[in-house]
C-alpha cells in the first residue's frame, strides 16, 4: 500500500497518473461510472436531484477488487473527495502474511486447490440485504459468470505466495459444494482477517491510497449513518491472470 496525504486532484490527473502504471479497467456496474470519465467508479452514498452520486454499499465486505473477473485486477487508487467526521474507516489484510503463517500441511494442502470467485456471491450475501436498489442488475450478472483462480497465488513482482481467496466472491473450491467448501473456508476467513494482519486506513479529505489487490483484500467499515456523505473516486489498474505456485 502506499499513501499519499493532501493531493489536489481532477478526474482527468487521478487518471493520468493511474495509468502510469497500466491499464485502467471501466466497472461493470455503469451507472456508477463518474460521467465523461468511464475509468473512474464513484463510490458514494450521496444523492444529487433524487440521483444518487455513485454505488452506495460498494465493499462494505471483506473483497479484493475484481477477483471475480478471469484477469483480476492488479491494483486500484481511491481518492477521498467527502468523507464522515467520525467512521467511514477502511480495513487492508496482508495475505503475504495470512498464508505465511498457516502451517506447513494446510499449506501444502491449499497450494493445490483452485477456488470459484463469483460477483453473484456478494450479491446475495451483502447487497440482497439492502433492497432492490443495491442489488447486481441482470447485465452487469451476465457480464461477470463465476471465475476459477488457484487459492494461492504467486506474486508476479515479489515471487512471494498469497492467500487469493476472500468472503466477499469466494464462494466454494472447485469440484467441492459449498457445504463441503463452508467448515474450510469459514476457518480460513477468520484467520486472514485476524488483527495482527490488518491496517486500518482512516480516511482524510484530498486523500489518495493504492493498494495491490494481488496480496491484499480490503473492506469498507459502514458505520456512519445514512445520512453522512461519504464520497470517494477509484481507479481500478488491470491485472494479470493468477498464476498457481
Amino acid at each position: 500500500m502506499l499513501i499519499f496525504r493532501d493531493q489536489h486532484l481532477t478526474p482527468a490527473q487521478h487518471v493520468a497518473f493511474s495509468r502510469r502504471f497500466g491499464s485502467l479497467e471501466t466497472h461493470v456496474i455503469s451507472e456508477a461510472l463518474l460521467e465523461g470519465y468511464p475509468e473512474i467508479y464513484v463510490i458514494s452514498n450521496v444523492v444529487e436531484n433524487g440521483k444518487p452520486k455513485g454505488r452506495a454499499y460498494a465493499g462494505t465486505y471483506w473483497h479484493s477488487d475484481l477477483s471475480y473477473m478471469a484477469v483480476p485486477a492488479m491494483g486500484s487508487m481511491m481518492y477521498a473527495l467527502q468523507i464522515p467526521e467520525i467512521g467511514g474507516d477502511t480495513m487492508f489484510a496482508n495475505m503475504y502474511l495470512a498464508y505465511e503463517t498457516l502451517s506447513m500441511g494446510l499449506q501444502r494442502m491449499l497450494d493445490g486447490l483452485s477456488a470459484v470467485h463469483d460477483f453473484g456471491h456478494a450479491d446475495q450475501r451483502y447487497f440482497s440485504k439492502r433492497g432492490a436498489t443495491a442489488r447486481l442488475n441482470e447485465a452487469s450478472r451476465k457480464k461477470t459468470p463465476p471465475v476459477e483462480h488457484p487459492v494461492v497465488r504467486t506474486h508476479p513482482t515479489t515471487g512471494r505466495k498469497a492467500l487469493f481467496i476472500n468472503p466477499g466472491f469466494t464462494s466454494h473450491f472447485v469440484d467441492m459444494t459449498e457445504e463441503e467448501s463452508e467448515p474450510l473456508l469459514a476457518y480460513l476467513f477468520q484467520h486472514i482477517t485476524q488483527p495482527a494482519f490488518i491496517y486500518r486506513h482512516r480516511w482524510q479529505v484530498n486523500d489518495l491510497v493504492f493498494w495491490d489487490n494481488r496480496c491484499t483484500i480490503h473492506h469498507a467499515i459502514r458505520d456512519y449513518g445514512e445520512e453522512t456523505p461519504r464520497h470517494m473516486h477509484r481507479t481500478t489498474i488491470c491485472g494479470d491472470k493468477p498464476v498457481p505456485v
